[in-house]
Formats: C-alpha cells, structure tokens, sequence
C-alpha cells in the first residue's frame, strides 16, 4: 500500500520547483497528482490548494468542473487524467527526481506535520 502522504510531499514539492522554473505543464501535472494523492491521505486542505493554483493558472482544465478534488476524484473522467497522470510519474520516480535535488519527500521542516509543511509550500509558492 502506498504512503500517500509521503507521495503528496514528492509531487507537491516537484509541483513548486516547476512554478518556480516557469514549467506550467510539469508545474500542473504534479500539482494534480499532489492534490490526488493529498485527499487519499486525507489533508484535503492541501488537495484545495493544488485544485485552486491549477484552476487559476489553467481556468479551462477539467478540475475547473468540480468544486473539490475529492468530487473530482469520482467523476470517471477525471480518473483518466489521474492515470495518465500517474503514467507521466509514479512515485518512484519523483522521489528519485527529488532526490537528485539534494531533497527527500519527508521535506525539510520534521517539527511539521507533512501536510501542514506542504500547505506552507503551495502559500509561499502563492506568494513568490
């Protein structure tokens, strides 16, 4: 079984560093996966907060329909995108992306609970 909130730190952390290069397609299909992977493992406010950065940046993307991630996740078509999604970058991978980074899923603030490091991450990457 996967550990879908350690899967939330990689994809959201890969989600910011794209924003920061200016790589809108990487940036969203991270987020996405972030997001997904942030309402499995129950931190809904971070799952938001992926959903609002894509939606603004993308006011047409499919997530536009739906007023939360988790709704979004029972819509059959949406699905698709999740496994398309999930195609472009298992888990592995981006931990491997982010470990030749010089950084690791955990994140980099351990008195935080992951969720709440990541709603700080997707705020500042708001903010930047």
């Amino acid at each position: 079984m996967p550990d879908h909130e350690l899967a939330m730190c990689a994809y959201v952390q890969l989600g910011v560093l794209s924003d920061r290069k200016q790589q809108t397609l990487a940036r969203d299909r991270f987020l996405l996966l972030g997001g997904v992977e942030a309402c499995r493992a129950g931190w809904l406010e971070v799952a938001e907060a992926c959903r609002l950065l894509i939606v603004a940046s993308n006011p047409a993307h499919q997530l536009k329909r739906h007023a939360t991630m988790a709704d979004a996740l029972r819509d059959n078509d949406f699905q698709h995108l999740v496994a398309a999604g999930e195609r472009y970058c298992t888990y592995e991978q981006a931990e491997h992306l982010l470990r030749q980074l010089g950084l690791t899923p955990e994140g980099d603030h351990p008195e935080l609970s992951r969720g709440e490091r990541m709603s700080q991450l997707l705020a500042q990457g708001q903010r930047e």
